[in-house]
């Protein structure tokens, strides 16, 4: 699974627009867009929000390792 992938499960799982999960994520929409479209790729930050919102929220554990790897 790519991230883009891993990020828009985790989107469609919680039933978050993108613009929702932006907000969640504290980062723009266009963010969001250019991480699920593959064109960008997160920081090490964005990425340890990302991690700590799966934790948060109960994200399935097999998505929080397969995010792990990135």
């Amino acid at each position: 699974m790519t991230f883009a992938e891993i990020l828009k499960h985790i989107r469609m799982q919680q039933n978050y627009t993108q613009e929702q999960f932006a907000r969640e994520l504290n980062v723009s929409f266009s963010t969001i867009n250019r991480w699920e479209n593959g064109h960008t790729a997160p920081s090490g930050l964005a990425k340890m929000r990302l991690l700590e919102y799966c934790k948060k929220n109960c994200v399935n554990d097999e998505i929080l390792t397969e995010l792990s790897k990135y």
